[in-house]
Parts: C-alpha cells; sequence; structure tokens
C-alpha cells in the first residue's frame, strides 16, 4: 500500500495554517482543471483546512497517510462482517452487481465504482470494456477515465489484446486521455502507430484518429 504524506503549511493569503496533499490534475477537453487527485506521485497539491479533510480525501483514493509529524495510521484488521465496515459492505455489494445478466444492472454498477477514482478497480473495468454491449462498454470507459493518467499502464498492456472490441476500447480511451491533454503524447506514440496496422478496420480507424491527436498534443507542447 502506497502513502501519501501530509505537509503542514501557512497559506499565504490568509495567514492560517493549512495541510497540503500531493495531487495530479485531470483537465477536460478544453485543457481546464477537471479535477485534482489525491496521489503520491502527484505533482501538484490540494489545500485543507483541516487535517481530517485532508486524510479523509487521501482514503476516498484508496492511499494510506502520513501525518505531518512522520506517524502513520495504526492498521487495524478487515473485517468484512462487520456492519461498520462499510468500504469492504459497498465494494463487495458494487463487484457483485457487475457480473449481473442484465446489461443496465452491470453498467449502473461499474458507474457507481467508477466514481471511486480507485485504481485498484482498473483491471475490472477493462475486462468490461471488451463487452458487446454498448451500455456497459461505456461505463467501464467512463469508469477508467476517471483515473486519468494513472490507468495509462493498464491501457497499454490490454491494447494488443485478442478481443477487437477490448482493443477498439483501450484506443477510445486513450484518444479521450488525449483530448484531456492528461497523458505525455511521447508515451502512446510507438503504441499508436503499431495499431494503425491493426487487422480490424475499425481498429485501425480508431488508432489513426488518436495518432493524430496524440501528434497534435505533441506539436502543442513542443
Amino acid at each position: 500500500m502506497q502513502y501519501i504524506s501530509i505537509k503542514k503549511d501557512v497559506n499565504k493569503k490568509s495567514g492560517n495554517e493549512v495541510f497540503l496533499v500531493p495531487a495530479l490534475t485531470l483537465k477536460n477537453s478544453e485543457g481546464k482543471t477537471k479535477q485534482r487527485i489525491p496521489h503520491p506521485l502527484g505533482d501538484d497539491y490540494l489545500e485543507f483546512s483541516a487535517i481530517e479533510d485532508a486524510i479523509r480525501a487521501i482514503e476516498l483514493s484508496g492511499f494510506k497517510y502520513v501525518l505531518p509529524d512522520g506517524t502513520k495510521p495504526v492498521e487495524s484488521p478487515v473485517n468484512l462482517n462487520n456492519d461498520n465496515d462499510f468500504d469492504g459492505l459497498v465494494y463487495e455489494a458494487l463487484i457483485k452487481q457487475t457480473k449481473d445478466i442484465n446489461s443496465s444492472v452491470v453498467a449502473a454498477a461499474l458507474t457507481a465504482l467508477g466514481e471511486l477514482c480507485d485504481i485498484k478497480l482498473l483491471d475490472l473495468f477493462i475486462e468490461k470494456i471488451g463487452e458487446d454491449n454498448e451500455a456497459v462498454r461505456t461505463a467501464a470507459i467512463n469508469a477508467i477515465l476517471n483515473s486519468g493518467a494513472l490507468s495509462l499502464k493498464k491501457l497499454l498492456s490490454a491494447i494488443k489484446d485478442e478481443n477487437w472490441v477490448r482493443r477498439n476500447s483501450v484506443l477510445i480511451c486513450l484518444s479521450r486521455l488525449i483530448d484531456s491533454e492528461s497523458v505525455n503524447p511521447e508515451k502512446i506514440f510507438v503504441p499508436l502507430i503499431e495499431m494503425t496496422n491493426d487487422k480490424n478496420t475499425i481498429v485501425k480507424t480508431t488508432a489513426i484518429t488518436a495518432l493524430g491527436k496524440a501528434y497534435k498534443l505533441y506539436k502543442k507542447e513542443g
């Protein structure tokens, strides 16, 4: 489990004590900041007036925290049978519904899980982007995009999947990450170029479009 260190600081404008949490910035298609998510490798910061709020934000992102004085929280054993273990109960209930025979139920469960922005769920989402049902695929794609650039490694691993629907969905994810300018285009040039030779025409078309977007972003940043 990765830890995020909480830093104590002073707001220069108000002079009040604040608590800073490293965060990754997600942007929309217009390049404007959409959301900041706590992450150990974040190059931006979230500012909180209360340390309890900082801790809560880190825990919702799926990480553990280190207090400003260097201490870590005391771990307590997880017990899914405990009615107070809401995290375990909620995750278990939602993941169970992703196996339902009704596609609307599955899509709803994926949408709910996507709101958690938990990178530990990426394997589940990538599995579902290969489904034939469009609603399920769309929900899974949106869930992946909620994790922004954190999903890149998993996506590049799935880009050569035997299922052409999954390959195409991966390319759709990459294209939308490019739109949000949340990925480094240089990291995806080679995979995208390779995918322009895919045996499936639909996949080739999506790859060509994504490659054009990536190169445009690369020229813009250069």
